[in-house]
């Protein structure tokens, strides 16, 4: 059974005809969330490198060293994915398409 959203709407119809018609960019676009958590994520991951790598001073213990460089890691991994999120972003904004998009008769969705 076909869903009235699906079916062609006529275009002498009061509001699909094709003069109504609107040019829109179609493109796809990244999430900005996933690339500003794993870039804080890798930052972080840095840190304990980082850490666990040094020697063990006689001022500061592993775990205050750790959470230094995790802050200053983490912020600068929240600054390289959101670079990369532009990036990736740019890319499919210039990959976009051109389409025409007609409105369709909503009379029978609201049932």
């Amino acid at each position: 059974m076909d869903s009235p959203r699906s079916a062609p709407v006529p275009p002498d119809r009061d509001r699909g005809s094709a003069s109504e018609s609107v040019e829109v960019s179609v493109s796809s676009s990244p999430k900005f969330w996933p690339f500003v958590g794993v870039g804080a994520f890798i930052g972080v991951l840095a840190a304990m490198f980082t850490a666990l790598a040094g020697d063990p001073g006689a001022e500061f213990t592993r775990g205050s060293v750790f959470g230094f460089f995790a802050v200053v890691f983490a912020l600068a991994g929240v600054l390289l994915g959101s670079i990369a999120f532009l990036a990736v972003d740019a890319v499919l904004r210039r990959r976009s398409t051109r389409a025409r998009a007609v409105p369709m008769d909503d009379g029978n969705a609201s049932k």
